[in-house]
């Protein structure tokens, strides 16, 4: 096995960059929730949880807000008619997103992390018709990504079969990733959705669901953009059991969304590694040492978006703008500490935090009102929003007839737009209208009656010193 580590040194040194220049998330939320700013009063107020959203701590604190980063409709271009049943959109595309994991720092790929470049894990296959199989599923993390001149393809940064050999499990052992984080120096830390019986380095071990599990470097074999290629066979160490993350989860004294405070974990359902935080040595057995980072995690119980750590015995995750959750005795965590509106003035936010990955990105998004039309239609039928960062974007339109192909095509344009959404959806893209900065909405053209097909829009932000492409949207017209 070609076993690949980078310096601690030098990964430190990037990854603590990474969190210095601007301490930032992407995540997923448990419910389906509002952004604190309301987004201008267009759809992208409306947080779902098969969507990737971010927040930045870097900036005033009374303007935090979690904004939507990866809309659906950018999914489903990307992804393309993954069902095969001639319609792009699926409103339960990936079901929930569970996972999050970005490596762009590390490999050096980006400078900040794009929706091609950012890993996930879905609660809920996705449909193979354009990727082929294996696809996307639970027991992946993955991405969607053009692979030579094919579009809609699952690049994996490590798959159900890898995390399965790790584990001692059959192949095709259906496990469900619930969280991940990586660091070549300290290996792989995930948790996993239900309890399983494994057969880990210590031997056998029924795996719980609050457990948190790491496959050392030593049992990693990596792809040249630091992708993992192979696992060891049995490999699996218990990082922290589940009885050790209820006790980080008590001892961080937070409350949930009544004002309860926590004595227990659940579910670990989101973490992310902080490498300003200490290291410690565990011995899960003997003869087996553990080097485990600080560890920031979200628990299942965690209602209104709170984050914790496992440093000092369990405490608050705390940034930029304060804690990330409300001390016990001090009332409920409301959800604004990370970015979301509180369900009423006594109540905070039903979600948890679902998926988290600590990186830096640009937020140049669209998403239509509605996803799917019928023709004939006026113009200004449908209304598609967009969060432009730039004082000015011009907005693209496609359109495809209904004999387009199953995924849309798109190109690279290098040195242009690698900071936001990396590709262009060409080649039959023309100007519709321009927008201003900020959020807004503009129409629909007119469909004239008979016409069927893919109504295809992105936006050109023009950067001080680039060009810089929003995500792609798609309306399917029936």
């Amino acid at each position: 096995m070609n076993h690949s580590t980078l310096s601690l040194l030098s990964a430190v040194a990037i990854g603590g960059a990474l969190f210095a220049q601007n301490p930032s998330f992407v995540l997923t939320f448990s419910q389906p929730e509002n952004t604190l700013s309301g987004s201008g009063g267009t759809v992208l107020g409306t947080l779902r949880p098969n969507e990737i959203d971010t927040v930045s701590f870097f900036g005033p604190c009374t303007t935090l807000s979690a904004e939507k980063w990866m809309p659906r409709t950018c999914a489903h271009t990307m992804a393309g008619d993954a069902d095969g049943d001639g319609i792009y959109f699926q409103n339960s595309i990936f079901g929930s997103i569970d996972a999050l994991l970005s490596t762009s720092a590390l490999a050096g790929i980006v400078p900040l992390d794009t929706q091609r470049s950012i890993y996930w894990s879905p609660s809920v296959a996705m449909g193979t018709a354009v990727s082929g199989v294996p696809g996307l599923r639970p027991g992946d993390v993955g991405r969607i990504n053009r692979v030579g001149g094919s579009e809609g393809q699952v690049v994996h940064f490590i798959t159900q079969e890898q995390v399965n050999n790790a584990l001692g499990l059959p192949p095709s052992y259906a496990i469900d990733v619930d969280a991940i984080a990586f660091q070549p120096n300290y290996g792989v830390f995930f948790s996993i959705d239900v309890d399983v019986p494994a057969m880990t380095v210590c031997g056998p071990t029924l795996v719980r669901d609050g457990d948190v599990l790491c496959l050392p470097p030593a049992s990693l074999g990596y792809t040249t953009d630091l992708r993992i290629a192979s696992t060891t066979p049995n490999s699996a160490v218990v990082a922290y059991s589940e009885a050790q993350m209820n006790a980080f989860t008590a001892n961080a004294q937070v409350t949930d969304r009544f004002g309860v405070c926590l004595t227990a974990v659940g579910d670990v359902e989101a973490l992310e590694i902080d490498l300003f935080g200490p290291t410690v040595t565990v011995v899960p057995c003997p003869g087996v040492v553990v080097l485990v980072p600080n560890l920031i995690f979200a628990s299942e119980n965690g209602t209104g978006g709170s984050l914790l750590e496992t440093a000092s015995g369990g405490v608050i995750h705390n940034n930029l703008c304060g804690p990330v959750g409300t001390p016990c005795g001090f009332g409920p965590t409301f959800g604004p500490q990370i970015g979301i509106r509180p369900a009423s003035t006594t109540t905070g936010a039903a979600s948890h935090v679902n998926a988290l990955a600590g990186t830096r990105v640009c937020t140049h998004v669209l998403e239509p009102q509605s996803h799917v039309m019928t023709s004939p239609a006026p113009a200004g039928a449908n209304m598609v929003a967009y969060n432009n960062p730039f004082v000015l974007s011009l907005i693209l339109i496609q359109l495809p007839p209904s004999t387009s192909l199953p995924v849309p095509m798109s190109i690279p344009v290098p040195p242009w737009s690698q900071n936001c959404f990396p590709d262009l959806y060409a080649p039959s893209i023309f100007p519709w209208m321009p927008v201003g900065p900020g959020f807004g909405t503009f129409p629909t053209p007119a469909i004239p009656a008979g016409w069927t097909g893919k109504i295809l829009f992105q936006g050109v932000g023009f950067a001080s010193a680039s060009f810089e492409l929003s995500t792609p949207t798609v309306i399917d017209v029936l």
